[in-house]
């Protein structure tokens, strides 16, 4: 077996302290044969303290070395990926991030910001999410009564935390104005889950705003297709705007909207980051947009101004 340095380098490293702390001690034993007044005695001396001195530096730096390096290692252990998965308070741990992000401006309001934005733009309530939303509106008539009549198809996937056949989403439309409710109709020309029909349990609730609330049971497979045209009529006279706003986070949308020659129709967003944009140029009685950059969070969405000419 040869020779090797590494090894014996390794072992003085590691055992430095001890090497310096026998070296002074039998520096200073040597030392004490001689007379106090002699030379040698005093080298001896001042010699061994000089190397027990090293032997606590060295001590000292190997510790602060060995501190730092744990120090490290724990931090990568904390801030990886893994251990916050494991974590059981992510919402606790959330806040606390996100509050120091911004308590030297804001703090004032830290409590409430930090409530909103968990509570309706974070998906921790939700089951799922839309992707590739389609949106085409045919307006067919504005009645000299401002009574709009047109269709409405909505295709997009649904995409699903968890493979559940028996989770149940909702779609909800919802008449603000109190005039446009009592005008309100809706038929359903077909709803579609992959392709296929579906039942729809309807649900129509009077309070201080109408609902029609449709739902059903999505399928087993992790995105699921569904198509829905619908047909409606219901009074502009109030109020001549149409808002259409999602109820989960949708990552890409493209709507298109066509309209009689008697009307004209001005294109908003709502609530959005990123805004809608021009997906074509503009054709007679035509409007395009598309929505591709960030997401489109819940409660946000688009808006006509419907006017007659």
């Amino acid at each position: 077996m040869g020779f090797d340095w590494h090894d014996v380098k390794l072992y003085l490293y590691k055992n430095l302290f001890w090497i310096f702390v026998i070296l002074g001690v039998g520096l200073l034993y040597i030392g004490s044969f001689f007379d106090d007044a002699e030379y040698f005695g005093d080298i001896f001396e001042k010699a061994g303290i000089a190397i027990l001195s090293s032997g606590v530096f060295t001590a000292v730096l190997k510790s602060l070395q060995f501190s730092q390096l744990f120090k490290e290692e724990i931090e990568k252990v904390i801030l990886s990926t893994d251990f916050i998965k494991k974590r059981s308070d992510l919402e606790k741990l959330w806040k606390v991030i996100s509050h120091e992000l911004y308590k030297q401006k804001f703090p004032e309001i830290s409590e409430e910001l930090d409530k909103l934005v968990l509570e309706n733009y974070f998906p921790i309530e939700s089951d799922y999410y839309y992707k590739d939303f389609t949106v085409t509106i045919n307006i067919e008539e504005l009645t000299e009564d401002y009574i709009l009549k047109y269709t409405q198809t909505c295709k997009h996937y649904v995409v699903l935390s968890e493979s559940d056949p028996n989770l149940t989403i909702s779609r909800e439309i919802i008449m603000d104005d109190e005039g446009s409710a009592e005008t309100f109709k809706n038929e359903i020309v077909y709803y579609k889950l992959n392709g296929e029909d579906i039942e729809i349990d309807e649900e129509n609730i009077d309070g201080d705003e109408k609902k029609v609330i449709y739902k059903c049971n999505v399928g087993a497979e992790k995105e699921n297709l569904f198509e829905m045209k619908d047909r409606r009529e219901y009074s502009i006279k109030e109020d001549n705007t149409k808002l259409f706003r999602v109820k989960e986070i949708t990552k890409e949308m493209n709507v298109s909207i066509s309209y009689p020659d008697n009307i004209n129709i001005s294109f908003f967003n709502v609530g959005l980051v990123n805004k809608f944009e021009m997906c074509h140029v503009e054709h007679n009685r035509v409007v395009s947009r598309i929505h591709k950059k960030g997401l489109i969070l819940p409660h946000q969405g688009f808006g006509i101004s419907i006017r007659m000419n």
